[in-house]
């Protein structure tokens, strides 16, 4: 049966407020067809720290705007809906302020909890972006019921290899779009990095109650550029997102917990590398990323 929505009942339908609502306009077409819409104006807030010169929609919140889609229309609660899996998903345009992108998505199959989606971002320049998503009913929430002792083994301190400002000495990534606190170690082709995440996120405050999967994504990719672009022969270049080959969640990440991005990232003589790796929180994998980028001249 169809239905439509437009945004204020898609924020109350997905839990979330701004900067976070990824949708003007919602309809399901039949019981596997979706569409979605929204408007980009360059006051979007995510533009300010992505980029602060050159303003792009970044590719995982085009991925955030397909799960809202179909959070909207899938069966069951919103709040226990969540991304388990993402394959093939591509980045093929830039998004820029002023454009108008149309989410199409499909449902592939359903076993279970698990609803396989495939789904396509579009602007009047074309295709944008693609993704096969695999959405999971998950009802667990934050099991720490006693305050943790801060990681030793991680400690920012003097000896890491990269801190703050030298991250951003390297990416354009500002607030609230640079996602790393800084580089621990740096062991051949593994990286090691650290993310906290505080209950003062921009998106704890906006309505999630944990890490946004498509947000562990750039993560990764934030982590793995920043040493990229460490490395002399890349100086004054720039790293995009091009792709990500397979993603697997396989539990939320909360406010109080420090990820732990343990990355292979290979040398590369082209202009594109790629990188995989693990997020941990202490010894449990809670995500395994493997992904493509791009570099270009700045």
């Amino acid at each position: 049966m169809a239905e439509f929505l437009r945004h204020d009942e898609i924020a109350a339908r997905v839990g979330l407020s701004s900067p976070w609502k990824l949708l003007d306009f919602a309809e399901k077409i039949d019981d596997t067809h979706f569409a979605g819409f929204k408007n980009f104006t360059v006051n979007e807030a995510f533009f300010v720290g992505h980029f602060p010169v050159h303003p792009i929609v970044p590719g995982v919140l085009q991925v955030e705007a397909i799960r809202q889609l179909c959070v909207c229309f899938l069966n069951g609660n919103a709040a226990d809906i969540r991304i388990r899996q993402l394959d093939k998903v591509k980045f093929r345009r830039q998004v820029l302020p002023g454009d108008q992108m149309k989410v199409s998505a499909e449902i592939i199959s359903r076993d279970g909890d698990d609803t396989v989606v495939k789904a396509v971002c579009s602007t009047a320049s074309g295709s944008c972006s693609e993704a096969m998503v695999t959405f999971t009913v998950d009802t667990s929430r934050c099991a720490i019921n006693a305050v943790p002792e801060a990681n030793e083994k991680f400690a920012r301190n003097d000896a890491i290899f990269m801190d703050t400002d030298k991250v951003m000495s390297l990416m354009p990534h500002r607030y609230p779009f640079l996602l790393i606190d800084y580089i621990s170690a740096v062991e051949g082709d593994k990286i090691l990095a650290v993310k906290n995440v505080s209950g003062n996120e921009h998106y704890i405050d906006s309505g999630f109650f944990s890490v946004p999967e498509a947000l562990l994504c750039e993560i990764s990719a934030q982590a793995g550029c920043a040493c990229v672009l460490s490395r002399p022969e890349n100086a004054g270049k720039l790293g995009f997102f091009m792709a990500i080959d397979k993603a697997v969640f396989h539990r939320r990440v909360y406010p109080g917990e420090q990820m732990v991005l343990d990355i292979d990232l290979p040398p590369s003589k082209s202009r594109f590398g790629k990188g995989s790796g693990v997020i941990r929180v202490g010894a449990e994998a809670v995500a395994e990323i493997a992904l493509m980028f791009a570099l270009v001249d700045a």
